[in-house]
């Protein structure tokens, strides 16, 4: 029986197959379309080259070959400052493999919209007010709580589904901020409560182990429906204690601290918006602040500006996780004495005050010696010269992969990503890895023993 071409593709993977893979990840992910920001990510090249990307060949056909040697259809050679052509990379040919086949391995979490998202935080809002002495109800009180203003809410929550692109993306990436650990909440109390109760479903802790954030949350009715009433209510309580107390310490008091350095109240700021602040800060006003609400500006030495250096990102991770264009990151720098926008300021501050929370937006990477271990375990026959090609480079690079010393390596950083967190979830990651590696050596032309001899992706 012949494989489907969509998942199992014959050739080897082009830039054409970027856009088979934007639309199946489209179908699994939701929230609207599949931005060029999360394809640069998954790529893990910069935004202003993905274009080039997506018209690329894979680089079996590119490798050697000059640039000016291939004319565009009208005539006229693209300049570029690489003398090669560019190319589908090994790594990225398996990337793109392995999601078509399993979407769910994407390492971008799903996405809510903003009525689910208003919906799942409604009660812990009113209650949160409700203690703050806040004069906010219904709609109005949305938005603010992502530095936009009150009136954006009823854009946010409006019926046609596009909340989040009204919105922007670095109020998207607030929203999954609060949903991630809503979810870590959820996720605690169900298991300790599935610990405790025989009727729990014994296929409960394996769920709990592959899902997370909204992936875990849209499927929370059928994940306590063998509760009985007394025990559900009791559960809830202990979400709702526990995630309010996160909301109103961390989350509010990095809004209140946002609304400080922008010279609001923060009480107002939080029930109304009316976040922008334009004006320029200067050196002498900038020391008038405390640490804790020093605006964050587009000059050097900010948050803003140290944000990728300081986390360890790639510029395609930095970018996707502030959801920032590249042309929105380099008009903030263009302004080193204004601050920057308000739901990323909010970001950057929480993120600096917990930075442990970056894993809710970028998972890290599996170490190149404990995936080695892992393989080994399954496959004991797996030479460590064999690592680096199950992950789209040389042998030789499996020695800089495995040791415990260095960082991940740039091209290994999705797939190790995928690595752990399907490896946490018990999914038969090393199988689904392999098979898509081999997959792209047959679609290459090449010999899979002698592949899986001398690690060799080109002829």
């Amino acid at each position: 029986m012949s494989k489907n071409e969509l998942t199992h593709p014959s050739e080897p993977i082009s830039g054409r197959t970027l856009m088979n893979l934007k639309a199946v990840l489209e179908s699994y992910l939701g929230g609207g379309e599949v931005k060029d920001l999360d394809l640069a990510l998954l790529m893990n090249v910069p935004l202003n080259r993905l274009s080039q990307l997506k018209r690329a060949k894979s680089s079996v056909f590119t490798v050697g070959r000059s640039i000016n040697l291939e004319a565009e259809p009208d005539g006229e050679v693209e300049k570029e400052d690489d003398t090669e052509l560019p190319g589908i990379r090994p790594s990225q040919a398996i990337l793109v493999r392995l999601l078509l086949k399993s979407p769910d391995l994407v390492p971008i979490p799903l996405r809510p919209s903003s009525n689910e998202v208003f919906e799942l935080l409604q009660p812990v809002i009113a209650s949160v007010h409700g203690r703050l002495g806040v004069k906010a109800t219904g709609k109005s009180s949305f938005a603010p709580l992502f530095g936009r203003s009150y009136i954006s809410s009823y854009k946010m929550l409006g019926e046609d589904g596009a909340g989040v692109q009204n919105a922007g993306l670095p109020v998207a990436r607030l929203q999954l901020l609060v949903v991630g650990k809503y979810a870590q909440v959820f996720r605690k109390w169900l298991g300790v409560y599935a610990a405790r109760e025989q009727s729990a479903p014994e296929e409960l802790p394996r769920t709990l182990a592959q899902k997370s954030g909204w992936g875990l949350l849209r499927e929370q009715d059928s994940l306590t429906d063998w509760m009985g009433d007394e025990v559900y209510t009791d559960f809830q309580t202990q979400i709702s204690r526990e995630f309010g107390e996160w909301f109103e310490e961390h989350y509010l008091g990095v809004l209140r601290d946002e609304a400080r350095s922008r010279d609001l109240d923060p009480l107002e700021a939080i029930a109304r918006g009316k976040w922008t602040k334009n004006d320029e800060v200067s050196e002498e006003q900038l020391l008038k602040y405390n640490r804790f609400c020093r605006p964050i500006l587009g000059r050097s030495d900010s948050q803003f500006a140290l944000f990728r250096e300081s986390f360890g990102l790639t510029s395609a991770e930095a970018y996707w996780v502030l959801g920032l264009q590249v042309k929105a990151f380099y008009r903030f720098r263009q302004r080193p004495n204004r601050r920057v926008d308000a739901p990323t300021a909010v970001l950057l501050r929480y993120l600096f005050r917990y930075p442990e929370d970056i894993s809710l937006f970028m998972p890290e990477p599996l170490p190149g010696h404990e995936i080695f271990e892992a393989v080994s375990r399954e496959d004991p026959d797996f030479k460590l010269s064999q690592l680096a090609p199950l992950f789209g480079a040389s042998r030789v690079m499996s020695y800089e992969f495995a040791n415990s010393d260095t960082d991940c390596p740039f091209f290994a950083r999705r797939l190790a990503m995928i690595f752990r967190s399907a490896s946490a979830g018990g999914l038969p990651i090393f199988k689904l890895l392999k098979d898509s590696v081999e997959e792209e050596v047959v679609a290459r032309g090449l010999s899979l023993e002698q592949f899986w001899r001398d690690g060799r992706w080109h002829k």
